[in-house]
């Protein structure tokens, strides 16, 4: 694209460009914001949320305030140590040392200051509990249920979750629901609690076209969403980013498609391309992956959209 065609189109100026509306996009947005600065979210895709909406959006973060609380006090070193024995050769010290000292004051600034909220349960081991390092419980978190009523018109552009993980197109929430669900049939307590969340969840779809109590992942992009719009952070559906901009060696913006026309957005401080993996990406995936040539080996959960744009981007 030449500059005479740049400066003959539509301009936007921000502070930060955030490409990707799923959790780790929405994360980054807000905390911008609440350092002063001006930010747009642009999503590729008709709904927001991207793979996370989708997800079964349980975090992985040892030594939180949430494991404290229930008296679970661990070093460091006993998560790198299990992450230096699931890693393997890929082990980076740096990155890792960033993750343990980072992820707690992460979950602080998000419990406090927004609307995120997480439930840890007691018992829930790491996946290999009985390497170095491993824990029967503390590092494990899920999204707090969240009723989508509080996002108002914009639930209607929430990314739906997988139907798998669906009951009759329902979210349950994790440990008591599901033990409730399980049991429906050998216990009239959990028989009642299953056809009052039932027709609940009925009255919804009849009323809003969708149920409403967001749950997993979905919890964790409506909770999200909720706090950006409380920020009054924009976000641009169906707005995808065609390339970025570079003036003197810098990306200074983003070229976006937004409701038939190209906009220029100039981004002052920087952009955060969040914009997911390359799961539809099939030519990359033949090369990436050699046990999979054709490429469609295998199901992905991400939405349709998510072609690897980021990474094109970047390239």
């Amino acid at each position: 694209m030449t500059g005479n065609e740049h400066s003959a189109i539509e301009t936007y100026e921000c502070d930060v460009l955030v490409a990707g509306s799923g959790a780790s996009g929405m994360s980054a947005a807000i905390t911008a914001r609440y350092r002063g600065l001006d930010v747009l979210i642009v999503e590729k895709e008709p709904r927001f949320g991207g793979t996370t909406a989708r997800s079964g959006g349980w975090l992985w973060i040892p030594g939180t305030s949430l494991a404290k609380a229930y008296g679970i006090e661990e070093t460091p070193e006993q998560a790198r140590t299990y992450l230096r024995h699931e890693a393997g050769n890929n082990f980076d010290g740096a990155r890792i040392d960033a993750f343990l000292s980072a992820g707690p004051e992460a979950v602080d600034f998000f419990t406090t200051r927004t609307a995120l909220r997480f439930d840890m349960p007691l018992v829930f081991p790491d996946y290999h509990a009985e390497a170095p390092g491993g824990a029967q419980g503390g590092r494990s978190m899920v999204t707090r249920p969240f009723d989508g009523r509080e996002l108002g018109e914009q639930i209607r552009t929430l990314g739906m979750p997988l139907p798998e993980l669906t009951v009759f197109g329902m979210m349950l929430g994790s440990g008591k629901e599901i033990i409730h669900f399980m049991r429906v049939t050998k216990s009239l307590t959990s028989a009642v609690y299953v056809a009052k969340r039932l027709s609940r969840h009925l009255m919804d779809v009849l009323h809003y076209g969708r149920g409403m109590t967001l749950t997993n992942g979905n919890a964790l992009a409506g909770r999200l969403a909720k706090s950006a719009l409380d920020l009054k952070i924009p976000m641009w559906l169906s707005s995808p980013v065609r390339e970025l901009t570079v003036e003197n060696g810098a990306v200074t913006g983003a070229i976006v498609s937004r409701e038939g026309r190209k906009v220029r957005v100039r981004a002052r401080q920087g952009v955060v391309l969040a914009c997911g993996g390359f799961p539809h990406d099939v030519e990359r995936r033949k090369k990436m992956f050699p046990h999979a040539p054709t490429g469609n080996e295998h199901f992905s959960p991400g939405p349709i959209g998510n072609t690897g744009d980021g990474l094109r981007l970047a390239e």
